[in-house]
């Protein structure tokens, strides 16, 4: 038993790591991240087995893979630490090391068949368990109820397909009839719920490692068996063209070719930054940069892109094309290495397998978003190329063992002292702060003090510093304490991530609207503009910050330079009603009233366009709103009727 227990919470982390958004929501996160330190800690200071010393993990070619893996972290915490935003890419390299961490903890722990059968079966109970989750949920929703413990459907589809091969290939083992059955019956719950699930990217990995395993295999099938599985192999073709045929027929994809122009982008990004990136988890804080307009409907610039939709242009924009090359690079070579694993090591077999559908599926999808996607595999392939390396003697503990154990003493101290304070600053705060911040939003006005609570457990998160500033502003009156903490606050978030064009704008509201007033101060004014002026260049393709702009030029008595900016705003966004009607505005003001009565007619035609429009974000709803008040006094100033949008 106590050769089994390194192997417990690796075991607790492949049950519960579907669950709370395949783990990524915040209390599942900190659990996951917590085991995976306590099965790093117990593979570290667990004694090692008695009898000949088994050849060493990092021989041959694992050694290779192991320098090119190494030299890819290396790469990207490099990457981390010339990032714009040091938090996000700070949090995002320890997503990364994590799994590193635990490939090392699963390749000390196993040992032998009987170690990497007993992860390869509690892998197959956790994706049985969400297969039937799946196929209980879809008639509430279809795919989208379905997948919705992962939130994304095409998400579980590649983590159901991680436990399929492991059942496939325990099916061609040879065994009792029963334990066949159940095996193929377990097998056959998953092809049905990928299939409800209805990924085309969890599809091609399964077809890819199937035929895979086909052509790998063939000779360990009678003649009869392989006519079978050909004959099953199409049957699943002929399934997976109906399901998505069935899916496309239900509802049109308006976004089918959006895929293409989200890839040219993100290989622009990779371009400005080929070596180093821009930082591990810095793309959806650099994307809006690189953003394309739509093709349909009046919003051109309303959907961003988080991800590249494949794992290894994200990685590549991130970390830069050596560290994401030498990464993926050594992560193929170890799918290769199990592929070729002996007869008799079908686990390991396994485990390839999977691993290639992961690999298939990871060049349309970003799958590391999920943890689930990057601990669990991690577990399992440490596992497994610690088998492919070592012999088959199981493991007997001895005092030789305890005693060499007992002379690494000092080495595992200090190694269990660093991995407390990461736990403590990694895992622990960053938790408890989440909670506070959580608790002040729903607190409203009242949850001041939770937020600075928050701002306290993780001082360097942009966001509580704003929040805070936000939670003072909206408690009551503003006195010039209340300014001072709500500018400091503001002043910080813009420190901490300075990309951000939020900070410098509500920084600038700040001063526009408060500051002159409380301290009849007659410089604020100039800060304000060059805050409004820093916050367009912060995000070019956002209209937003650009109208906020305007209406200050208006105040400084700067027409023109309000015009100017309105007209930029209006060439990113056309539909952008309120700058149309203060462009009107602004013209009516200046004597120029036939331009004004065509810039109000612009902005009624727009309305009239939008009145069946629904906004599907915050950017759309923004973009689309009405000044009508406004609108209609420029109406009567300009004598232009009871308009259709007057009247609507």
């Amino acid at each position: 038993m106590r050769r089994l227990v390194p192997l417990l919470p690796a075991a607790a982390i492949v049950m519960l790591a579907p669950f709370g958004e395949g783990g990524r929501a915040p209390l599942a996160l900190f659990v996951l991240h917590t085991l995976s330190l306590a099965c790093v800690v117990l593979a570290w200071t667990s004694p090692r087995a008695r009898g000949p010393r088994p050849a060493p993990l990092l021989a041959g070619p694992l050694r290779g893979l192991g320098v090119v893996a190494v030299a890819g972290l290396g790469l990207a915490l490099l990457s981390a630490l010339r990032a714009a935003y040091p938090l996000a890419a700070a949090l995002a390299a320890w997503d990364i090391v994590v799994p590193f961490l635990l490939f090392a903890a699963a390749a000390l722990a196993v040992s032998d068949d009987r170690d990497l059968g007993w992860l390869v079966r509690a892998v197959v109970a956790s994706t049985s368990l969400q297969a039937l989750l799946a196929i209980a949920r879809y008639p509430g929703g279809r795919a989208a109820a379905a997948g919705s413990s992962f939130v994304n459907p095409n998400h579980l589809a590649a983590f159901l397909n991680l436990g399929l091969f492991l059942i496939l290939v325990g099916v061609l083992r040879p065994a009792p009839p029963r334990i066949r059955a159940a095996w193929g019956a377990l097998g056959g719950m998953h092809v049905v719920a990928i299939f409800l699930l209805e990924s085309r990217g969890a599809l091609a990995g399964f077809f890819v490692s199937l035929i895979v395993l086909g052509v790998l295999r063939r000779h360990a099938l009678p003649p009869h068996t392989r006519k079978v599985a050909v004959g099953l192999i199409l049957a699943c073709a002929l399934g997976a063209a109906l399901v998505l045929g069935a899916r496309f027929s239900r509802a049109v994809d308006p976004y089918r070719y959006t895929r293409l122009s989200i890839w040219k982008a993100s290989a622009g990004m990779i371009a400005e930054r080929p070596l180093l990136g821009f930082g591990p988890g810095m793309f959806p804080h650099v994307s809006p940069l690189f953003n394309f307009p739509a093709d349909i409907g009046p919003v051109r610039y309303g959907r961003n892109f988080q991800g590249a939709h494949s794992a290894g242009l994200t990685l590549a924009a991130e970390t830069g094309i050596p560290a994401a090359a030498l990464i993926l690079g050594a992560i193929v070579g170890a799918t290769l290495l199990c592929l070729r694993a002996p007869w008799d090591q079908d686990g390991v077999f396994g485990v390839g397998l999977g691993f290639l559908a992961l690999l298939v599926q990871g060049c349309v999808e970003d799958l590391a978003v999920r943890p689930a996607l990057t601990l669990v595999p991690a577990l399992l392939l440490g596992g497994a190329l610690a088998r492919r390396r070592r012999g088959p003697g199981p493991p007997d503990l001895a005092p030789a063992g305890i005693a060499g154990a007992r002379r690494l003493r000092p080495a595992r101290f200090v190694g269990v002292t660093l991995v407390v304070y990461l736990f403590v600053v990694a895992v622990l705060l960053p938790y408890r702060a989440d909670a506070e911040a959580s608790a002040a939003l729903r607190l409203g006005r009242e949850g001041v003090f939770y937020m600075e609570r928050a701002a306290r457990h993780n001082p360097y998160h942009p966001d509580y510093r704003n929040d805070l500033a936000m939670a003072i502003l909206n408690s009551g009156p503003l006195t010039p304490d209340g300014y001072a903490r709500a500018a400091f606050n503001l002043l910080e978030a813009r420190r901490l991530k300075p990309i951000d064009y939020r900070f410098p704008l509500h920084l600038a509201r700040l001063e526009a609207r408060a500051a002159a007033s409380l301290f009849d101060d007659a410089t604020a004014a100039s800060r304000a503009l060059a805050l409004y002026q820093e916050a367009v260049r912060l995000t070019p393709l956002d209209p937003r910050p650009r109208l906020e702009l305007a209406a200050h030029y208006v105040d400084l008595k700067r027409p023109d330079d309000a015009l100017g900016v309105l007209r930029e705003a209006l060439v990113l966004e056309p539909s952008f009603v309120r700058a149309r009607v203060l462009e009107a505005s602004i013209l009516l003001d200046a004597g120029r009233r036939d331009e004004a009565r065509a810039s109000l007619e612009v902005a009624e035609q727009t309305l009239g366009r939008l009145r069946s429009y629904e906004p599907d974000s915050g950017y759309a709803r923004d973009i689309t709103m009405d000044a009508r008040s406004e609108r209609e006094r420029l109406a009567a100033s300009l004598g232009a009727g009871d308009s259709p949008a007057t009247r609507s």
